[in-house]
């Protein structure tokens, strides 16, 4: 079975109601992906697959017309200058893969390589104060110099200060965005920008699919996509309606290092715990679950914390990897 095969055949499975990554793999652990697809009666062997069956919903030429939308899929996706990529396939991003759940097809415009090699998260209030967004631009500007690609979400404020520093240091940035790759880029004033991400080595990323305009929960559940990319994440502010908030916990599940912007550093402030912006992260940093980000000494020290993480990383990918052969093949 080749790649394109798995990804038509993971397309066309994930249009069968009830079926996500999760149920896909538990199929993949029962019956090989060849024999799904050469015998449709192998189809009965997944409970949630078989009582669509029962109920009529899915049958034999049902989910050959799934399989010839999938195909279709494909080349409309790639007519678009979009590249499809399968949990298997070489340049699958090896931290998504190191994931306990991870997605199993990603959608990419520009750069793939830009998706490997060390990287840090960058999350933040969409309206920082002006500490908060030069410090996001200095941050990601010294991580870029450093060799490290900037992975944020394109969104004004902290996002796009983000990815300017690494644009700046002449470094790789990587967007993921809530919506498919084909639909304008949200949100619209960064339309420009993104381009200039893709034209300087990066990419834009997205688990959706054609047709996906940008929604609220796309925009949320991006952020676990943001922080499993990454070696590590950086806050810079925190926001009062719990958006940070959210991508904060889905690095703390996923065992990646998390790094603050300390305001207190900072001589010109008196009192932090009167920016708003600034209350989560001593928080954070003072029950230890966060590393005080301010100077360059603290951040190359979150680098090696980074990196150090990164091996384990790296090793669980590798097993995760090597059971889904094992499932394939």
């Amino acid at each position: 079975m080749d790649s394109d095969q798995l990804t038509e055949l993971i397309l066309a499975l994930q249009m069968i109601k009830g079926v996500g990554p999760k149920t896909v793999l538990k199929f993949f652990d029962t019956v090989k992906p060849r024999l799904i697809l050469e015998n449709f009666r192998n189809m009965h062997r997944n409970s949630t697959i078989n009582r669509r069956i029962n109920e009529g919903s899915l049958d034999y030429q049902k989910w050959k017309n799934m399989l010839a939308d999938a195909r279709e899929l494909m080349e409309k996706t790639r007519s678009y200058g979009i590249q499809i990529l399968n949990y298997q396939d070489a340049d699958y991003p090896d931290n998504l893969r190191s994931l306990n759940h991870y997605p199993l097809i990603i959608y990419v415009k520009g750069n793939v390589k830009a998706l490997q090699g060390p990287s840090v998260g960058f999350i933040g209030t969409r309206r920082p104060t002006e500490l908060g967004y030069k410090m996001s631009e200095r941050m990601a500007y010294q991580f870029a110099k450093d060799g490290l690609t900037v992975v944020s979400g394109l969104s004004v404020g902290t996002n796009t200060a983000a990815h300017t520093g690494a644009l700046k240091a002449g470094g790789t940035t990587v967007a993921i965005l809530g919506h498919s790759l084909e639909q304008p880029i949200y949100p619209k004033e960064n339309k420009d920008f993104a381009q200039e991400i893709i034209d300087n080595g990066g990419a834009l990323m997205s688990t959706y699919s054609l047709g996906a305009i940008v929604r609220r929960q796309f925009l949320a559940a991006r952020d676990e996509w943001e922080s499993g990319l990454a070696d590590g994440l950086v806050v810079v502010e925190t926001d009062q309606n719990g958006k940070t908030e959210s991508a904060l916990q889905h690095a703390f599940k996923q065992g990646r290092p998390v790094g603050m912007l300390d305001h207190s550093q900072c001589p010109k402030i008196d009192d932090v715990m009167k920016i708003e912006q600034a209350i989560g992260n001593q928080e954070f940093i003072r029950k230890k679950r966060a590393m005080p980000l301010w100077d360059i000494d603290s951040l190359h020290r979150f680098e090696a914390t980074m990196a150090k993480s990164r091996e384990e990383f790296l090793k669980k990918s590798k097993r995760h990897k090597r059971l889904a052969e094992i499932r394939l093949f």
